[in-house]
Formats: structure tokens, C-alpha cells, sequence
């Protein structure tokens, strides 16, 4: 049997990208060494800033690359000759009504994009925030009861998301790579807290493959 990342087995790697991302050009993250690995997973968080100068949307478009020198990158391709890669629109702006001594958030003007494990930060929060377990039509349960009750609190949202990548030392060049475009509307300071890791799993072992780039 193969150990692999997706088995949590021998799991390695860096932070490729770990930035405060503004503007609008290309952001291009560190390379990461993959030698002796067999797989790996291109793995992001983004946090969004609170407060009035906060934007009112944004889209950040995640891309994976990849090199033989750690110098020259190209974008990595799945067998479907597909960039490895995800667009992220993180909730900003999202509010709702707290009571103190429960870990539901109710009357959510939207929930478009939470997903259980995002951590939530707001007034009537504890100030260390607390991790969505459940999301409804309206509402949002957290892992922590809220400190006080508040009405049409303002409350920020992580976002995360994960893609495979696959025939490390087969199909792979040997360095991996993030790369973010960000895309913001309004706000006077926009700016996204971005942390991009390639999480590898090893060891290493020649296996049979059918096409000459790796699956996502």
C-alpha cells in the first residue's frame, strides 16, 4: 500500500504564500521543495479585515506552479490540461444577532460561502473567536458561546479551501508554488490575510501512470 497525504501519513511542506494580499496584480508565493515526496495538496485560508475600510467584496484566484529550478514556473496542469487551482470569495461584511450565553448566531444577512471550521471574529465573540460547526438558512453555530448580545453585529468569516496534486517525481516538477490574483470592491484599505501551504505526504515510490501530467 502506497502512504499518502490524503491517508495523513508523513505529512510535510511550507507556506508558500503568507501575506496581507492587496492591489490587483499577481502575488507569487515562495517554491517548495517536493523531492521525495509522492503527493501533496495545495491547502489556503484567507481572512478578511473588519471595520469601515474594509472592502465590500473580493475574489482571490489561487493557482498552483511548478519548476525544475525553483527559478522558471509555469502553471501545473491536471490530466485535463486544467490550471491546479480555485477561485475564493470570502463573506464580507456578514452580520447578525448574538446572545450572550449562546453559540448561535441568528438573523445572518447572508451565509454565502461559510463553511464548517471557518473561525468567526466579531463584538459579542469571544476575543480568541470561535469555529463554525454548523451553518442554516440563517443562522450559524459556533464552537463557542458568544460574551454578549448584540444586534446586526458585523462578524468576519475565513475561507479555506483545498486542491489535490498529485505524481510528485512522476509527472511534477520538483518545486511548487502559489500564486493569488485578487480582485476587491470598495473600501479605502482593502487587503485579504492570505496563507498558502504545499502540504506533502510521502515516501516516495514509482507508480504506474496513464497520462503525462498528475490528477488533481
Amino acid at each position: 500500500m502506497r502512504d499518502s497525504i490524503y491517508d495523513n501519513v508523513k505529512l510535510v511542506g511550507g507556506s508558500s504564500l503568507m501575506q496581507n494580499v492587496t492591489g490587483s496584480s499577481i502575488i507569487y508565493g515562495a517554491g517548495i521543495d517536493t523531492i521525495s515526496m509522492t503527493d501533496a495538496a495545495l491547502r489556503v485560508s484567507i481572512a478578511v479585515p473588519g471595520g469601515t475600510s474594509a472592502p465590500t467584496a473580493a475574489s482571490l484566484v489561487f493557482k498552483l506552479q511548478e519548476s525544475a529550478d525553483n527559478v522558471t514556473f509555469t502553471d501545473a496542469l491536471d490530466n485535463t490540461s486544467t490550471v491546479i487551482g480555485f477561485t475564493l470569495a470570502p463573506l464580507i461584511g456578514a452580520t447578525g444577532n448574538t446572545a450572550s450565553g449562546s453559540n448561535v448566531v441568528t438573523t445572518m444577512s447572508s451565509v454565502a460561502g461559510i463553511t464548517v471550521g471557518s473561525i468567526v471574529t466579531g463584538t459579542g465573540l469571544p476575543t480568541n473567536g470561535a469555529v463554525v460547526t454548523a451553518v442554516g438558512t440563517t443562522t450559524v453555530t459556533l464552537s463557542a458561546n458568544a460574551v454578549s448580545a448584540q444586534t446586526g453585529t458585523t462578524l468576519s468569516f475565513t475561507t479555506d479551501s483545498v486542491a489535490r496534486i498529485e505524481g510528485l517525481g512522476l509527472n511534477r516538477k520538483r518545486y511548487l508554488r502559489a500564486a493569488v490574483t485578487p480582485t476587491y470592491t470598495g473600501g479605502t484599505a482593502p487587503a485579504c490575510a492570505v496563507v498558502a501551504e504545499i502540504v506533502q505526504g510521502g515516501p516516495p515510490q514509482q507508480l504506474p501512470v496513464t497520462s503525462t501530467v498528475s490528477n488533481t
